[in-house]
């Protein structure tokens, strides 16, 4: 490609050139404005939790058994402590204290 040695055509393709840079160094900078990214990073986690909660709606409509019992074994998993403590309770409340066990010797003591 052949250029012109003419020094004002010179001038205007650099200071276009110059005006483009420009113009595309304020949108980087648009962009890259913290409240941009931020409001950017918002939408972003909106449309993936939407797109989540679809296929998961999907998926449970599809095998409505499985999710049962995936849900119910979670749920298992998480009150463990609680059904431990009713079964232990239950156990505790069954036992009667054998005669001559330690609360009856250390009262005849006294």
């Amino acid at each position: 490609m052949t250029v012109p040695r003419d020094p004002d055509a010179a001038r205007a393709r650099a200071r276009a050139a110059r005006d483009k840079l420009m113009a595309t160094v304020g949108t980087v900078q648009e962009r890259l404005k913290p409240r941009n990214l931020a409001q950017e990073a918002v939408e972003n986690a909106k449309q993936s939790v939407t797109t989540i909660a679809r296929e998961g709606s999907e998926a449970v409509r599809a095998r409505p058994w499985l999710a049962a019992a995936v849900t119910s074994g979670i749920g298992l998993v998480l009150a463990r402590g609680w059904i431990v403590d009713i079964f232990r309770k239950g156990k505790d409340e069954t036992t009667e204290p054998k005669k001559g066990s330690a609360k009856q010797n250390s009262n005849a003591e006294g």
